[in-house]
């Protein structure tokens, strides 16, 4: 949670792609001595695990999803505040049962009720007096989609291959993805990225290094 404050600060200097971008990839490098210490041990899997494909793919795949949910969260702080992107983020808790049915997973009333509450929170929130949601929130909103997916995927892959290494091939590519980006659309000085150099070492050693 502490991360939203800094992602928002980290944009005073930089843009929503470079800050991604750099903290992803610091956060890859935090888990590299977590991914040589357990190349060294044999992977922790869960009983009756099946084998899957590579942990270089699926790493792929998760780092597109995190790097769309990531991105529009991102952007979605340039116009809303901290707090309301936690909240409305943390939707993903609702949403994940909920995709889940597509899947033929079961829920249960809890969830429904979860739903409902969580619903009534984003209106009070989010929505204007003309009955729209703003710009800001609807950005981290549409992420919130996206970081449910991302569980999805984690949760059925995660039993088949070592968890750092999943999570650093998810790191890079979303990393890789967001310095395109940032790159092409963004001008960055390395003043830029010296003056957010704080929120950046929390958001990537911290928040994705250890939290994520």
């Amino acid at each position: 949670g502490f991360a939203f404050v800094a992602q928002r600060m980290g944009m005073d200097h930089v843009g929503p792609f470079m800050f991604n971008g750099v903290r992803f990839l610091l956060g890859a490098l935090v888990l590299v001595p977590v991914l040589m210490r357990n190349r060294q041990q044999p992977p922790a899997v869960r009983s009756g695990a099946k084998s899957g494909p590579s942990g270089f793919m699926v790493g792929g795949i998760a780092g597109v999803v995190l790097f769309l949910g990531a991105s529009l969260q991102q952007m979605g702080l340039v116009y809303t505040t901290a707090g309301n992107a936690g909240f409305i983020t943390g939707l993903y808790v609702v949403i994940v049962p909920i995709l889940g049915l597509a899947l033929g997973a079961r829920t249960n009333a809890g969830t429904w009720l979860g739903a409902l509450l969580a619903a009534l929170g984003l209106y009070f929130l989010s929505v204007t007096e003309a009955l729209t949601i703003a710009y800001g929130d609807l950005l981290v909103l549409v992420g919130a989609f996206f970081w449910a997916i991302h569980v999805l995927i984690v949760d059925r892959f995660s039993n088949r291959m070592e968890a750092s290494r999943l999570a650093v091939f998810q790191y890079l590519a979303c990393a890789g993805l967001s310095l395109v980006v940032g790159l092409a659309i963004e001008t960055t000085s390395l003043a830029d990225l010296w003056a957010a150099a704080l929120p950046i070492l929390y958001g990537g050693a911290l928040s994705v290094g250890v939290a994520y």
